[in-house]
C-alpha cells in the first residue's frame, strides 16, 4: 500500500489521508524539528513529524527547501 506525507496527500488527493501521521503513537512525542525516518511515495526517503508533515529539507518534492 502506498503511503504519503501530509503535503503529498493533499497535492494528490485534495485531503490529508494521515498515512504517515502518529508513527510514534497517537500522542505527539517529538521535539520541534525532529522526525521519524520513513518513505513517502511522493518524497522518497524522508522525515515526518508526529502529524505526518514532511520536514526533510532535501525530499524529492522540496517541501521545506525554502525554510533552510
Amino acid at each position: 500500500m502506498a503511503d504519503f506525507c501530509k503535503q503529498c496527500s493533499i497535492e494528490n488527493f485534495g485531503e490529508d489521508t494521515q498515512d504517515l501521521a502518529f508513527l510514534g503513537g497517537y500522542a505527539p512525542t517529538l521535539l520541534p524539528n525532529m522526525g521519524y525516518p520513513t518513505i513517502c511515495e511522493g518524497c522518497g526517503i524522508t522525515m515526518v513529524n508526529d502529524y505526518g508533515e514532511c520536514i526533510d529539507h532535501s525530499c524529492l518534492r522540496e517541501h521545506n527547501a525554502a525554510k533552510v
